[in-house]
């Protein structure tokens, strides 16, 4: 790999007035697809660098947004006010991919991969497939007694934002990979009533609609992973029916395929 990319990061608006910003990375060689990333709970899109240079260095152009709520993105730390935001602002990027070039593929990991399932659904027309990576369908991590409360108070205190408790060292095999998560500043442990319930909260929902998907898919889940549990994405996959479709399990890998 001869490195990265130069990253130029990109400035868009939401509906509801919040700067988001987009990482783009060019491709480096003769470019062949389009990738639009939605990043999981707490990072970033700039975690994704060695992933864009890798494509970039096989055709690929990629964008990846800093959902609202976290990285560079406005808004609070670790809160939405609602899943069709969420999908709106997904959209925007999608539309700024898609200028002067086919439709891209959405790649979506984690609390991202819930979000891209969704998208996938409202907007089947928009991207040519996807890639779903240990997509939040159904968290494996025990919550403590007081976490259990959160998603049923986002009715009444959508805002009210604790932390989100997540085990580190369960992300990946590679220590260094763990320790730069820790490290890095624009990581957070957030999550707000309204964030858990729009995305994580919609598992079984997703799971239900899995033969509604019409956007041919490749599902990646890690048979170790620690926080999602793999029975959530075996499920989606056994619903699933559009042609196209595939399922890649990795015994023994954590959270964190790429």
């Amino acid at each position: 790999m001869t490195g990265a990319p130069e990253v130029e990061i990109l400035r868009l608006r939401s509906r509801d007035g919040l700067d988001l910003a987009v990482r783009h990375w060019p491709a480096i060689a003769p470019q062949r697809w389009t990738f639009v990333v939605a990043h999981g709970l707490g990072e970033h899109a700039g975690r994704y660098r060695r992933f864009a240079a890798w494509f970039g260095e096989r055709g690929v152009e990629v964008y990846a947004i800093d959902h609202r709520g976290h990285g560079m993105s406005g808004g609070p730390r670790g809160h939405a006010p609602s899943q069709a935001a969420l999908l709106d602002d997904l959209d925007q990027v999608v539309s700024l991919a898609t200028r002067g070039q086919p439709k891209p593929v959405l790649v979506g990991h984690s609390m991202g991969g819930a979000i891209a399932i969704a998208y996938a659904l409202a907007h089947p027309d928009r991207i040519q497939r996807a890639v779903f990576s240990a997509p939040a369908l159904m968290v494996k991590q025990r919550l403590p007694f007081w976490m259990r409360w959160l998603q049923p108070a986002h009715h009444v205190l959508p805002r009210l934002t604790v932390p989100s408790n997540l085990d580190v060292r369960t992300l990946s095999r590679d220590p260094a990979v763990v320790e730069a998560y820790s490290a890095d500043p624009l990581v957070h442990d957030k999550v707000s009533a309204r964030l858990a319930a729009v995305t994580m909260g919609q598992g079984a929902a997703l799971i239900a609609r899995a033969g509604e998907v019409r956007v041919p898919f490749l599902l990646l889940q890690g048979g170790d992973d620690g926080l999602v549990d793999s029975r959530g994405s075996e499920r989606f996959f056994a619903g699933a029916t559009v042609p196209g479709r595939a399922f890649t399990l990795y015994p023994g890998l954590y959270h964190e395929i790429f």
